[in-house]
C-alpha cells in the first residue's frame, strides 16, 4: 500500500511539472523590487476609492487602459506577502474579488488592440498567479471565467508583439496546466530570438526592425529583450529551457546593443522611438532584467554586474564602459562610446521609415531621423525635458525655426519612409564617421560626424533652402544646470573661434558662426506630444545652443566640436591642433585627428583628396577611414551608405608609405550592404 502511495505521489508531482516550477518563479519575479510600505498606502487609498460593485469613480471604463487591472494587482500582490501590513485583510480579498468580477462583467474594450490582445490578458493572469499563493484562493468559477477572458488568437511572426502574447500564453498554461499551451508559449515567446534581414526583429547589424524597417532598439525592442529575458528565466533547467544557439543571439543583442544605449540608468532618447513622449520613458529600470540573466549566462557575469552597478547608481555611469563604436547600416543608427560620454545620431533612408507617430503619441517628432544627435554624460540630460522642448530644435538637426508646434508636427501616422538614400557611415568598432545627405521639409544639407576620443566633431555643409523661416543648426537642447559659459555671451557673427560650456561639455566652433545661447524657461506640457500624458503646464529652465543660418541659405556651412567631461579651464587647455578640418563643401568632408593619426572622409561624388603630403582618391562615393596615417602599415576602412557599389576603386598615396598604392575594394553585399570593409595597406 505505501509503494502505490508513493507512486501516486510520484506522478502527481510529474503531472504538476514543469507547471509548479514556472508559475512559482514567476510568482516570486512579480514580487521583485515591491516595497510593502508604499505599496500598501497606495492599495489603502484605492479601497477607499472603490465602489459597492467593484468599480473605480476615477476610471473611464469605457476607455480603460492600464489602470484598472494595475490596481486589482497591486492589492493581489499587498494581499498575498506576510511582510505587508495588509496581508491576508478580509476587506482586502473581499475588493479584490468584486473588482474582479466586475472587469469580468464589463468586459471593458480599448480602440487600441494592444490593450485588449496584451495588456489585458498579461495582467489578468499575474493577479491570478499572485492569487495562488494567497491562504484563501479566488473562486474557482471566477477564477475559470478570468482564465477563459485571456484567450487569444496569437499572432505569430511579429517580433515583439509576438512574444508579448506568448508571455500571456505560458501564464495560461502554468495556471491551467495545459502542455499543448505551454509548448505553444515557449515556441513563440523565444520565436523572435533570430537574426532577420529587413523583416521585424533583431538585424544583421545588432539593431532591432518593428512596425517596418524602423529602429526600434529601446523601444519594441525593449519588449522584446524584456520578455526573452523572463522567459529563458522562468524556463530556465526544464525541457524548455531556451536553445544555446538562440541564447547566444540574446546575449549579443543584450550586451553589444541595448545594454549599451543606457547612459547611467537612462536611455538615449534617440532609440525609444515614439516612447519619447511617454512620462518616464527614459529611464531604464534594468536591474530585474539584468539579475536574471545571470542566472542562464553566467559567463558574462561581470559584464552582466557592472551594468547592474551603472543602472542602479551604485557606481558612476563611466563605471567599466569601454571604448566602442557602432555603426548600424541596417538602421540609420550610430552609437559612440566612452567612460566619459555617449554620443549617438540618427538618421532615416530610403531603406528605412522615420521615426513614427502612432496612436496619437510622438505629435512633435518630425525631426527626429534627421541626424538627431543624443549627448549624455550623467545619462538624465535629456530625462522628462520633452514636454518643454522646443521642437523644431532637436539636438544635432538642421531644420527651419517654426513660429510654432505645427512645423514639428507629424501629419500622418505610422511608416513614413526616408528621403534620402546616401545615410551609413564606417566603423572599426573603436572609431568612425558617419553622414547624412539631407534632404526634407524644404532644406538640403550634407552632414558628417567624426568620432574620436575626447572629442565628436561635426559638420555641415551645402546647407540650402528657399523656405520662408530661418534655418538653424541646433547643437545641444538639455536641461539647464549650473552656468554657461561662454567666449561671446550670447550672441556673435564672424569667423573667428567661439566657444560654449554647459554642464561638463564643450563646445568649439572653429569658423565662428551666427551663434545664439539661451538658458530661459520653456513651458509645455506631455499632452502637446502625447494625447494619452497630462495636460498639467509645466515651466523648465532649459539650455539650448544653435547656429542661425538665416533665411534662404546658399552653401552655408558649419563647423564644430564636441568635447566631454570638461570645465572652462580645461576647454581652454584643449589642444586644438590635434583637429585638422580638410574640406567641409558639399561634395567632401574630410577631417585628421593628429594625436590619433587617422584620417576620415565623406565623399558625395567620385572625388580626390589632397591634403599634407596626402591624396585619396575614389571612383564612388563612400565613407572612408584611414588608421596608422603615417605608419608603414595604413589599413583603410570603406563602406558604402547608398549600398549600391559592390566594388570602390581607391588610389592611395600616403606619407609612410615609398609609392601610390591602388585597390580594388570589394565591398559587403545583400543583407551586410553598407557595412565596412577593411583593408591592410603594406608597401
Amino acid at each position: 500500500m505505501a509503494g502505490c502511495l508513493l507512486l501516486m505521489n510520484i506522478s502527481a508531482q510529474a503531472q504538476n511539472e514543469p507547471f509548479n516550477t514556472i508559475l512559482q518563479r514567476i510568482n516570486k519575479d512579480l514580487q521583485t523590487f515591491v516595497k510593502d510600505k508604499p505599496l500598501a498606502d497606495e492599495v489603502t487609498q484605492h479601497l477607499k476609492n472603490l465602489n459597492a460593485d467593484g468599480s473605480w469613480r476615477d476610471i473611464n471604463y469605457a476607455d480603460a487602459q492600464y489602470d484598472p487591472l494595475k490596481r486589482i494587482k497591486d492589492m493581489a500582490t499587498v494581499y498575498i506577502r506576510p511582510s505587508n501590513r495588509l496581508y491576508n485583510n478580509n476587506e482586502l480579498y473581499a475588493a479584490i474579488v468584486k473588482s474582479l468580477q466586475n472587469w469580468l462583467d464589463k468586459n471593458p474594450k480599448n480602440k487600441n488592440w494592444w490593450y485588449n490582445d496584451i495588456f489585458y490578458p498579461q495582467a489578468i493572469g499575474e493577479t491570478l498567479i499572485l492569487m495562488r499563493s494567497a491562504k484563501i484562493g479566488l473562486p474557482a468559477a471566477l477564477e475559470n471565467a478570468l482564465i477563459t477572458r485571456m484567450i487569444r488568437r496569437l499572432k505569430t511572426g511579429d517580433g515583439a508583439n509576438t512574444s508579448d502574447e506568448a508571455l500571456h500564453y505560458l501564464y495560461r498554461a502554468c495556471l491551467t496546466k495545459n502542455k499543448a499551451t505551454l509548448d505553444s508559449a515557449a515556441k513563440y515567446l523565444f520565436e523572435p530570438i533570430a537574426i532577420t534581414d529587413g523583416k521585424e526583429g533583431v538585424q544583421v547589424d545588432g539593431s532591432y526592425y518593428q512596425h517596418g524597417k524602423q529602429q526600434a532598439i529601446a523601444s519594441y525592442g525593449r519588449v522584446f529583450a524584456g520578455n526573452s529575458v523572463s522567459a529563458a528565466f522562468y524556463l530556465r533547467e526544464t525541457e524548455y529551457a531556451l536553445p544555446k544557439d538562440q541564447l547566444a543571439i540574446l546575449v549579443d543583442y543584450l550586451k553589444n546593443t541595448f545594454l549599451k544605449t543606457i547612459r547611467g540608468s537612462f536611455y538615449d532618447f534617440n532609440v525609444r522611438g515614439r516612447g519619447i513622449s511617454r512620462k518616464d520613458s527614459l529611464s531604464s529600470g534594468m536591474g530585474g532584467m539584468v539579475s536574471k540573466i545571470k542566472r542562464f549566462d553566467p559567463e558574462n557575469a561581470a559584464y552582466w554586474d557592472a551594468s547592474t552597478l551603472r543602472t542602479s547608481g551604485k557606481e558612476p555611469a563611466s563605471y567599466a564602459v569601454t571604448h566602442s563604436h557602432n555603426q548600424y547600416w541596417k538602421s540609420g543608427y550610430t552609437l559612440h562610446l566612452r567612460p566619459a560620454y555617449t554620443f549617438s545620431v540618427q538618421t532615416a533612408s530610403t531603406r528605412t521609415l522615420r521615426t513614427e507617430r502612432g496612436n496619437n503619441e510622438n505629435i512633435l517628432g518630425k525631426f527626429l531621423p534627421d541626424g538627431a544627435t543624443n549627448i549624455q554624460r550623467s545619462g538624465s540630460e535629456y530625462a522628462n525635458l520633452m514636454p518643454v522642448w522646443e521642437w523644431d530644435k532637436i539636438p544635432g538637426t538642421t531644420s527651419r525655426d517654426y513660429a510654432d508646434d505645427n512645423g514639428a508636427t507629424i501629419k500622418s501616422d505610422w511608416g513614413i519612409p526616408g528621403t534620402t538614400k546616401f545615410v551609413g557611415g564606417v566603423s572599426d568598432g573603436i572609431y568612425g564617421v558617419s553622414c547624412y545627405d539631407l534632404n526634407y521639409d524644404s532644406v538640403q544639407a550634407k552632414k558628417a560626424w567624426f568620432f574620436f576620443d575626447k572629442e565628436v566633431v561635426c559638420l555641415g555643409a551645402g546647407i540650402n533652402s528657399s523656405a520662408k523661416e530661418n534655418i538653424t543648426t541646433t547643437i545641444n537642447q538639455a536641461w539647464f544646470r549650473g552656468n554657461v559659459t561662454s567666449s561671446n555671451g550670447a550672441q556673435a557673427n564672424g569667423k573667428s573661434e567661439l566657444w560654449a560650456v554647459h554642464d561638463s561639455i564643450g563646445y568649439i566652433f572653429p569658423q565662428g558662426g551666427n551663434l545664439e545661447i539661451s538658458n530661459k524657461a520653456q513651458t509645455g506640457n506631455w499632452y502637446r506630444i502625447n494625447h494619452f500624458q497630462s495636460k498639467t503646464e509645466l515651466k523648465h529652465n532649459v539650455f539650448k545652443i544653435w547656429l542661425n543660418h538665416g533665411k534662404n541659405p546658399q552653401h552655408a556651412s558649419y563647423q564644430y566640436l564636441v568635447v566631454p567631461g570638461v570645465d572652462v579651464v580645461g576647454l581652454k587647455k584643449y589642444d586644438r591642433s590635434m583637429i585638422q578640418i580638410l574640406k567641409n563643401t558639399d561634395e567632401l568632408q574630410a577631417v585628421k585627428h593628429i594625436g590619433l593619426d587617422m584620417l576620415q572622409a565623406v565623399f558625395y561624388k567620385a572625388g580626390t583628396l589632397a591634403a599634407g603630403g596626402l591624396s585619396l582618391q575614389v571612383d564612388q562615393p563612400c565613407t572612408v577611414y584611414i588608421k596608422d596615417l603615417n605608419g608603414k602599415s595604413p589599413t583603410l576602412y570603406i563602406a558604402d551608405p547608398a549600398q549600391e557599389n559592390a566594388s570602390i576603386k581607391v588610389l592611395l598615396k600616403l606619407p609612410g608609405l615609398s609609392k601610390s598604392k591602388s585597390i580594388d575594394c570589394n565591398l559587403p553585399t545583400g543583407a551586410f550592404a553598407g557595412a565596412t570593409a577593411n583593408f591592410k595597406i603594406k608597401e
